[in-house]
């Protein structure tokens, strides 16, 4: 993975974490403030105060919503967008409960809805900090829009409880910017090491199963593959069909050219058989030294022909060169076909793919033997 796109799931990992954290939020404040709103018949004693914060609440709601129905469509190329509208979207939403606060505090006709007030506020700074410090702009700006218009006005007012007010609201912002500075750090190397794991895992797992030489799958994969593929034609009575390749002479190339020109070939020739197979179902892997092993799921005789036809013409056509002079390279190839049944074994099918492909070379190499042996008449030729 490079550094651009580590650091692009790195920021789709968090922008998910934080707008999961922050998804409470969206019906918190709005249950908040009608709980204390209609508790307190502030719609009767009120009413303009009431309507304005009213219709703020719904109208950041509405927002939360529809960012919360198309962050599933988050990616590289929207992330840095949706997160600055989540972003954006709390922080104006702790504001609107800061500002509301200072109104509260400076309205004596709102003075029954100061004891709640003070904490809602508490509340929301320690919580939603905590909760959300995984995002360092929202970490240190959220306290600070819902503290900074109360502390304005307690500072402002100078009386000796407002005073007290603004003291205690200052040391609660300094102690939440401390103590969720350490869940930032935490959250983020946490996340970090998560994706190296997976990505060492993921690496790990690729070459479990990839030939280190050729770079494509190994006979494990391909023991793999073809015991599901094996039930699955059983299931479905659908008929398989394997391909043995292997190049001619290769030991006299190894002996007469050396082993670094060997490899080469065997990577080009690798590539060769990957790129003739068309479909996704099939399977090419290096089943041992100089020998290959093809699955065509769902591909009876006549299509495993066409193919290993198209395959030893393609082999041929490779250009190989050593000290400015051609070098001519050829592959036998040996086919067989089964329709899969769950009491026989699938290791048969091989062992006839081998004979044919000892056949071939027999008779000359660079050329395709197939196995002729009798399928199952009483089973549908499906894929013939």
């Amino acid at each position: 993975m490079s550094d651009t796109d580590y650091y692009s799931v790195l920021r789709i990992k968090a922008f998910n974490d934080l707008a999961n954290r922050a998804k409470p939020g969206i019906f918190i404040y709005a249950i908040v403030w009608f709980a204390i709103a209609f508790s307190l018949n502030l719609h009767e004693s009120s009413p303009l105060f009431f309507q304005i914060n009213s219709g703020l609440i719904v109208l950041i709601f509405i927002t939360r919503l529809t960012h919360l129905f198309l962050r599933k469509q988050v990616d590289k190329h929207n992330v840095n967008f949706l997160e600055m509208w989540l972003t954006t979207s709390i922080l104006l939403a702790a504001l609107h409960w800061g500002l509301m606060s200072a109104w509260i505090f400076y309205d004596s006709e709102l003075t029954n809805i100061e004891p709640p007030m003070l904490i809602v506020l508490a509340a929301f700074a320690m919580g939603g900090t905590s909760t959300l410090s995984i995002s360092p702009l929202i970490r240190k700006l959220y306290p600070v829009v819902l503290f900074y218009p109360s502390i304005i006005y307690f500072l402002w007012n100078q009386n000796a409880n407002d005073l007290l007010y603004a003291g205690l609201m200052v040391t609660s912002w300094g102690y939440i910017l401390i103590a969720s500075k350490s869940a930032e750090h935490d959250y983020w190397q946490a996340i970090s090491n998560n994706l190296i794991a997976e990505e060492r895992a993921k690496e790990l797992e690729k070459l479990s199963v990839t030939d280190p030489l050729t770079q494509i799958k190994n006979r494990m994969f391909f023991d793999a593959e073809f015991e599901k593929e094996w039930q699955r034609g059983a299931r479905l009575k659908s008929c398989l069909s394997i391909l043995m390749v292997d190049l001619d002479y290769f030991k006299q190339i190894n002996d007469n050219y050396g082993h670094i020109f060997g490899d080469e070939v065997l990577i080009k020739v690798a590539s060769c058989l990957s790129e003739t197979l068309m479909r996704p179902a099939d399977c090419v892997a290096r089943y041992g030294g100089e020998e290959f092993i093809l699955l065509l799921p769902n591909t009876g005789e006549e299509g495993a022909s066409t193919i290993a036809e198209r395959l030893t013409r393609k082999v041929a056509e490779l250009h190989f060169e050593h000290d400015e002079k051609k070098v001519q390279i050829t592959c036998s190839i040996g086919g067989a076909t089964a329709y899969p049944h769950p009491n026989q074994d699938r290791a048969d099918l091989v062992k006839r793919a081998d004979s044919a492909l000892y056949e071939a070379k027999d008779q000359g190499r660079n050329r395709f033997i197939f196995n002729e042996e009798a399928l199952d008449p009483s089973v549908p030729l499906i894929g013939r």
